[in-house]
């Protein structure tokens, strides 16, 4: 496929990662949200709001089971939320 032979397929897997996190978490938690990656299979996010980092830190194996159902597929293993 025209993706594997241009290597697009990784950072095309990693955009609908990304995506997911915006439509699951909801616009709260997005316009908290600073910055977000997709490293090693790892999703991590930076939060301006001390307060929604821990809430969120104690259903980080609820969101990353949300995500990979969302995009099909076990795309993350784990979630750094700082």
């Amino acid at each position: 496929m025209w993706l594997d032979r241009y290597r697009l397929r990784k950072g095309t897997e990693n955009t609908e990662v990304l995506q997911a996190w915006d439509q699951i978490l909801g616009p709260s938690v997005t316009r908290q949200t600073t910055k977000k990656k997709v490293q090693n299979r790892v999703l991590v996010v930076q939060l301006d709001s001390a307060v929604v980092r821990k809430e969120l830190l104690m259903v980080k194996s609820k969101i990353i089971s949300s995500i990979n159902d969302h995009v099909g597929r076990q795309a993350i293993d784990d979630l750094h939320i700082y």
